[in-house]
C-alpha cells in the first residue's frame, strides 16, 4: 500500500501540533503548587471543562471502535460509545457530588470513608490501569496513522514515540492546566472533523439511497442478533460503565476541577453530548465504507485492509477528504489524542505521588517534593504505556476490559456511599473476590488458557462480546460479599462516616460549616459558590437532568432521522 500522506499534510500536522506544545509549555509558568499541577487550582470555567470533557472522553480508540464495528455489523456499531447516552442525565445528577469531596485523587475517598491500606491498592490499580489505557491510546492512534499513510509495522513504533516525547514535555510542565488549555483549542475541530465525515463521505458515495440500494436492511438497525450489540450486551455494558464511572482515576479531575459545582455538570454532561453527537459523523463513516467495499468502489487493498476493522478510520479519512483537509483532521486527532494522554498521565502521577510517596514513602514529604516525584514517576508510567502499546493486539477488547475492571473498584464506592454499615473489611473481599471472578472467567484467564493451556471455562467469557455473561457472574458476587463481611466483622469508625456525608451534602462555598464540624478538606480550591444554583438548587438540580435526557432523546432522535433518509 503506497502513502496517502501529502507534503502539504505533514506540514499542517507539523505547524499545528508545534503550535499546541507551544500553548501547552507556556501554561508551565502559572502551576506553583500541587493544587494548580492536578486540579488546576478548580477555576476553570464551564467551556474548558466542556473541552475537557470531550477531549478526555474522545480517545482515539473509540472512533477506531465505533467506525470498525459499524463497517462489520451496521449502524449498531455506535453502541460501543451510545451506552452511556442513558446515563448522560445521570452524570448531570452525580457531578456536584464528585466537586464537593474537595479530593484531589480518587484514592482519597478510599482513605477518607475506608482505611489507608485501600487508598494504596487503588492507588496501585489506578496506577496500571493509567499504564493500561496510555498504551491504549497511543496504539489506536498508531493503527490509525499506518491506516492513512500505508506505513509499515515499525512506522507505528515510530509515532507512538513521537507521540510520546510530544506530549510528555508539555504534561510535565504544565499538569492538568496545560492539557485543559490544549484541549479547549483542539475540542472544536474534533468535532468538526468527526461530522466532515459524514457529507464527505456520503458524496464520495453518490447519496444516502445508495446505503439502502447497497447494505441489507439489518444494518441500520440498532439492535443486532448474536453477542456483540446485542441488548443485554447493552445493558451490562451500561450498568458495568455506570458503576465503574465513579472510580475512575481521572473523574475528579473532569468534574472536580471547576469554579463551581455548575461548571462540573455543564462541562462534563455537555462535553460527553457532544461526544455522542460526533459519534453519529463514527457510525455513519462505517457503513459508508461498507457500502463503498460492496460496490467495488475501494481498492483491493483497502478492502483487504479493512479485515482489521480498526483500520477503517484511516482509509475513511484517505478516501473522503482531499489532502490539506487529511492534515488538518490528523492533527486533530493526533493532538487530541496527546492531551487525553497528558491528562492520564497527571492523574496517574497523581495516584502515585499523593497516595504512594506521601502516604508511604515519606509521610513528611512537603508540597516541593510530591510535585517533584509525581513529575518524575509520571515518565516512568508513561514509559509502562509505551511498551504496552506494542504488545496490545485489539483496540475493542482492551476498551472492553477497562470498562469492566473500573467497575471493580466501583462497587466499592457505591457501597461505601450508600450503606453506612460498610467496612474496610469488607470491601477488601469484595475487591479480591470481584477480581477473582473477574480474573477467572474474563481476559486474564483466557490470556493464561492461550498461553499455557487449561480447563474450558478458565477465560471462557474473555471476548468483549461475552460482557454480559461476565457481569452477571462477578458484579453480583462482589456485592454480595461486600455486604456478607461487612455485617460479620466490627462497624466502621462512625467519623469516617459521617464526614463523607458532611462533604457530599455541604454545596461548594460552605466550606466554613466542614471547617466548624472538624470535617478534614483535603483540597478546597475555588470556593465560590454558583448563584443559580445557591438561589435555585432543585430546579437546577432536577430540572437539569430533565434537560439532559431531553437533549439526550434529540440526540437519538437526530440519528434515527438520518438512518431513514434514502429509503
Amino acid at each position: 500500500m503506497t502513502s496517502h500522506i501529502a507534503l502539504i499534510d505533514l506540514l499542517v500536522i507539523i505547524v499545528y501540533m508545534a503550535a499546541v506544545l507551544g500553548v501547552g509549555l507556556y501554561q508551565a509558568r502559572k502551576i506553583k503548587s500541587s493544587g494548580d499541577y492536578y486540579a488546576g487550582g478548580r477555576k476553570f470555567n464551564k467551556f474548558y471543562l466542556m473541552m475537557h470533557a470531550l477531549g478526555t472522553a474522545t480517545h482515539t480508540d473509540e472512533p477506531l471502535s465505533v467506525i470498525g464495528g459499524s463497517y462489520e455489523k451496521g449502524i449498531a456499531g455506535i453502541w460501543y460509545t451510545y451506552l452511556f447516552l442513558p446515563l448522560t442525565p445521570i452524570f448531570w445528577l452525580l457531578a456536584p457530588y464528585i466537586r464537593r469531596t474537595r479530593f484531589i485523587t480518587t484514592a482519597d475517598f478510599f482513605r477518607y470513608r475506608f482505611d489507608n491500606s485501600l487508598a494504596v491498592l487503588y492507588a496501585v490499580v489506578g496506577v496500571l490501569k493509567m499504564s493500561v489505557a496510555i498504551g491504549l491510546g497511543l496504539k489506536s492512534v498508531a493503527t490509525l496513522y499506518s491506516a492513512i499513510s500505508g506505513g509499515s509495522p515499525q512506522s507505528e513504533v515510530w509515532i507512538i514515540l513521537l507521540m510520546t516525547l510530544v506530549f510528555v514535555i508539555y504534561g510535565f510542565a504544565g499538569g492538568l492546566r496545560a492539557t485543559v488549555i490544549t484541549e479547549s483549542i483542539q475540542g472544536p475541530l474534533i468535532i468538526v472533523a468527526s461530522l466532515l465525515l459524514l457529507p464527505f463521505g456520503i458524496y464520495k458515495l453518490g447519496g444516502f439511497h445508495v446505503l439502502h440500494e447497497t447494505l441489507p436492511a439489518s444494518r441500520f438497525s440498532l439492535a443486532v442478533g448474536g453477542y456483540e450489540f446485542a441488548p443485554r450486551w447493552i445493558v451490562a455494558a451500561s450498568l458495568t460503565a455506570l458503576i465503574g464511572w465513579v472510580a475512575q482515576p481521572g473523574i475528579v479531575a473532569s468534574v472536580g476541577s471547576g469554579k463551581t459545582e455548575l461548571e462540573g455538570r455543564v462541562g462534563y454532561t455537555y462535553g460527553a453530548m457532544i461526544k455522542r453527537v460526533c459519534a453519529i459523523g463514527w457510525a455513519f463513516t462505517g457503513i459508508i465504507l461498507a457500502a463503498l467495499a460492496m460496490g467495488h468502489l475501494l481498492p483491493a487493498d483497502q478492502v483487504a485492509s479493512l479485515k482489521v476493522r480498526e483500520h477503517a478510520f484511516g482509509i475513511a479519512i484517505q478516501q473522503f477528504f482531499p489532502h490539506g483537509i487529511i492534515g488538518l483532521v490528523c492533527a486533530a486527532i493526533f493532538s487530541s489524542q496527546m492531551a487525553t494522554l497528558s491528562a492520564q498521565m497527571v492523574n496517574a502521577s497523581a495516584l502515585a505521588s499523593r497516595n504512594l510517596f506521601k502516604s508511604i514513602i515519606k509521610p513528611d514529604a512537603d508540597d516541593r517534593q510530591v510535585l517533584i516525584f509525581g513529575r518524575v514517576v509520571g515518565i516512568f508510567l508513561v514509559s509502562l504505556g509505551v511498551v504496552l502499546a506494542l504488545m496490545l493486539a485489539k483496540v475493542a477488547d482492551a476498551l472492553t476490559m477497562l470498562l469492566q475492571f473500573s467497575a471493580i473498584m466501583g462497587v466499592v464506592v457505591w457501597g461505601g456511599v450508600f450503606w453506612k454499615r460498610a467496612n474496610s473489611r469488607g470491601a477488601w473481599a469484595a475487591v479480591v473476590v470481584l477480581f477473582t471472578i473477574w480474573s477467572l472467567f474474563g481476559p486474564v484467564g483466557g490470556f493464561v488458557r492461550k498461553g499455557v493451556g487449561g480447563p474450558a471455562w478458565l477465560g471462557e467469557y474473555a471476548a468483549a462480546e461475552y460482557m454480559f455473561e461476565l457481569t452477571v457472574r462477578y458484579l453480583p458476587a462482589g456485592m454480595i460479599t461486600l455486604i456478607v463481611v461487612s455485617l460479620l466483622t466490627p462497624p466502621p469508625n462512625p467519623k469516617q462516616v459521617r464526614d463523607l456525608r458532611l462533604l457530599l451534602t455541604t454545596p461548594v462555598g460552605q466550606e466554613q460549616k466542614l471547617i466548624d464540624a472538624d470535617v478534614p478538606i483535603i483540597y478546597a480550591g475555588s470556593t465560590q459558590p454558583s448563584p443559580l444554583e445557591a438561589k435555585h438548587p432543585h430546579l437546577v438540580h432536577w430540572g437539569g437532568a430533565l434537560v439532559a435526557a431531553i437533549v439526550c432523546a434529540i440526540v437519538l432522535g437526530i440519528l434515527l432521522a438520518l438512518v431513514s433518509i434514502g429509503r
